[in-house]
């Protein structure tokens, strides 16, 4: 492998870490690469003869508050995605039972930013429900309390070589409207930092080198416009071997315009989406999907994917291979059909 593609890290990790691959002599067959976990530890592997791995927290005395993602760039600076919205603003529909048949209508963003608005008017809501508290202290349950608290990514860096983050700034937040879901995803490619964000892919750049992005730019627009279950979000950007983003989102649903003015309505399914780097040419990879996270290529070029159970007697987690211009099935509707649903029972069977 050519030292080259350490210009182009790999995408953030949900869950999962993130592999830079530093070095490789192909002669000795040795390689090391660095890991970056989500507690911000760094493994040293060391492919030889008797493989040593040693683990160590790479970001010193520094803590990163709530990290669902990170990514790493040329320079080794780490950009991690945190979250404070997941269920306390992001709702999760479990705990909001009644609203289910209302829910799985939505078919936009606007729908579901007037849908909590007229269903969290103040005055609606007495008493907590789940997460769903009074989050700005008014003395009111409503939709406000969902514009509390904001989504993050941190930046970290070690300024003096020692091997260890001795610095951490608030790279951007702001990510707070009734309707925005979680930081679940974050990718350092060519200079910007993508992060997925329902309902926005963003793409944001620090030009003065501060660690504060002062760039932002909406990418992609127009992702979950269901409550759904919590988790069910816009996951995993990748770079293409194709060199155009990739990503995923759960069953909370896609309706994009893109920028050539095509629409791209899927409001009750999970999808893999790409697009190029500068927001051009954004399409619908495969479609259909339940809640796949973490997309990944293999040396060919082919697409896989991971997806959880729905929390039912008998399915089963799975791998997914992903095709182009495929429709796995999968309805948002599905999960509350429970066995009844010819998508459970196939994969029951399966």
């Amino acid at each position: 492998m050519s030292t080259a593609r350490r210009k182009r890290p790999a995408a953030g990790c949900d869950e999962n870490p993130n592999f830079l691959f530093d070095a490789r002599a192909s002669g000795a067959h040795i390689m090391m690469m660095r890991r970056y976990f989500i507690p911000l530890l760094s493994c040293v592997l060391v492919q030889a003869a008797a493989a040593e791995v040693v683990a160590r927290k790479w970001s010193g005395t520094l803590n990163v508050p709530d990290p669902v993602a990170c990514t790493v760039d040329e320079y080794g600076r780490v950009y991690v995605a945190a979250t404070t919205r997941r269920k306390a603003a992001d709702l999760d529909i479990r705990e909001h039972p009644m609203w289910i048949a209302d829910d799985v209508g939505l078919t936009t963003v606007e729908e579901k930013r007037e849908f909590l608005k007229r269903e969290l008017a103040p005055g609606r809501l007495r008493l907590p429900r789940g997460g769903l508290k009074d989050h700005n202290k008014d003395g009111s349950i409503d939709w406000q309390d969902l514009t509390v608290h904001s989504e993050r990514v941190y930046q970290l860096r070690d300024t003096n070589g020692d091997g260890l983050a001795d610095k951490m700034t608030v790279f951007a937040e702001g990510f707070n409207t009734e309707v925005t879901g979680i930081a679940a995803g974050i990718l350092y490619h060519d200079g910007w930092v993508y992060l997925t964000c329902a309902p926005d892919l963003w793409r944001l750049k620090d030009t003065d080198d501060d660690g504060v992005a002062d760039v932002r730019e909406v990418v992609a627009h127009g992702f979950g416009m269901h409550i759904a279950y919590a988790g069910h979000d816009m996951h995993g950007p990748r770079l293409g071997p194709d060199g155009r983003i990739y990503w995923s989102i759960g069953d909370k649903g896609v309706s994009v315009t893109s920028k050539e003015g095509k629409k791209f309505h899927l409001p009750h399914e999970g999808a893999v989406l790409r697009v190029e780097p500068d927001g051009a040419g954004f399409e619908v990879f495969a479609r259909g999907l339940r809640n796949v996270q973490e997309i990944a290529f293999d040396d060919f070029g082919n697409m896989f994917g991971v997806d959880n159970d729905a929390d039912l007697p008998g399915e089963r987690e799975r791998l997914v291979y992903i095709t182009d211009q495929s429709d796995s099935g999968w309805r948002c509707g599905h999960q509350y059909m429970k066995g009844a649903s010819r998508w459970i029972l196939e994969d029951r069977k399966s």
